[in-house]
């Protein structure tokens, strides 16, 4: 049977987004999804990409909720070959967004927590929804200050590694080009690099990482940074990537 490949799936609105092509996590060969849009967006300022591919990705919806009692932690769907999918308590030293925003005591800030919490669950509903109704979740994380945040989205199926298309950094006479596929061990990163000229060495911040993603049989993961130091360094991306991987698989 030939692999159906939606769009990817995006992180929520309301989180501050890394620039780049939209991710790369199509559709599982289960049961035939509604068609999507296809498309690509590649604006290059680092705080707009990422939402503009978060509102083309999560395009669909109407798979039946498998929720658990903690805050949007719970999966969605059941197919794709694996059991349903509960998000980790907590991803590294990374806790809830919406618990961290409860406990703020910052006005409506129950509300708005709750806001969180059910975006969260509808982003996971059309990631589930993307992959045929295979089981999936999607949940934001954050660090207690609120300067790092992320969004994980995963779900039980295999996905095709991530795709960026090729730029010939020499023709561009850049260092690096702008669009660039970085592996960590299991991990594939999307990348957007800031022009830097050839000859001249890439800073730490003209890299900007747009999302991190491991697949395998059964399972693929996926890490959007949404800014602080974090969304400039792919090897601590990957890194969260690996523990969200290990606690799911």
């Amino acid at each position: 049977m030939t692999e159906q490949y939606p769009p990817t799936p995006p992180q929520p609105a309301g989180v501050p987004s890394q620039p780049g092509p939209p991710p790369a996590f199509p559709a599982a060969p289960a049961v035939p999804a509604a068609p999507s849009r296809p498309g690509r967006f590649s604006p290059r300022h680092p705080l707009v990409s990422g939402v503009i591919g978060l509102v083309l990705g999560l395009a669909l919806v109407g798979i039946p909720v498998l929720l658990s009692d903690d805050d949007g932690g719970g999966g969605f769907g059941g197919g794709g070959g694996g059991a349903e999918l509960a998000a980790p308590a907590k991803l590294g030293g990374l806790r809830p967004f919406a618990d961290i925003q409860r406990e703020s005591g910052a006005n409506k800030a129950g509300e708005m927590a709750d806001g969180l919490v059910k975006e969260d669950r509808k982003s996971g509903e059309r990631l589930s929804e993307a992959y045929g109704g295979a089981a999936a979740v999607v949940k934001r994380y954050a660090d207690d200050d609120v300067q790092t945040v992320v969004t994980l989205a995963a779900v039980r199926s295999r996905s095709p590694k991530p795709y960026v298309p090729y730029e010939d950094r020499e023709r561009l006479a850049l260092a690096v080009p702008p669009d660039q596929l970085k592996v960590i061990g299991d991990v594939s990163c999307v990348l957007y690099n800031q022009p830097t000229p050839a000859g001249s060495k890439p800073t730490t911040e003209s890299v900007n990482v747009t999302y991190c993603q491991r697949t395998g049989d059964g399972l693929t993961v996926q890490i959007r940074p949404g800014g602080g130091d974090l969304a400039h360094q792919p090897t601590k991306v990957a890194d969260i990537v690996e523990k969200a991987w290990s606690a799911l698989n």
